[in-house]
């Protein structure tokens, strides 16, 4: 039986990054770091939905689906308690994330 090798992936993802800023910060050398994972992997420049609200993005690449079905629309959600409101968390969402998905 063959096997393949394991291929491992890393999304690195980075909230308001700009590549006009960052490419020039590459070239001076500046950024060993990213620039060895650029090296080793690839690039890409990402388009947004509206509204920029992170954790409603973060949640939609996290787990593929948009804020109505994933349920994360804001930075806070009312409180279960009755009483105002609570940071968005993960424990909220509705769907699962691509981590969950890949550990079951």
């Amino acid at each position: 039986m063959h096997t393949r090798p394991v291929q491992r992936l890393l999304i690195l993802g980075w909230d308001a990054a700009d590549w006009q800023i960052i490419d020039p910060l590459l070239a001076r050398g500046q950024m060993p770091n990213l620039a060895a994972l650029i090296a080793a992997g690839t690039r890409a420049n990402l388009r947004t939905m509206e509204p920029k609200l992170s954790p409603l993005l973060w949640s939609t690449i996290a787990t593929g689906k948009t804020a109505d079905k994933h349920g994360i629309l804001n930075f806070v959600e009312p409180n279960p308690s009755g009483d105002g409101v609570r940071v968005s968390a993960s424990t909220t969402r509705k769907t699962k994330a691509l981590w969950n998905i890949l550990t079951q």
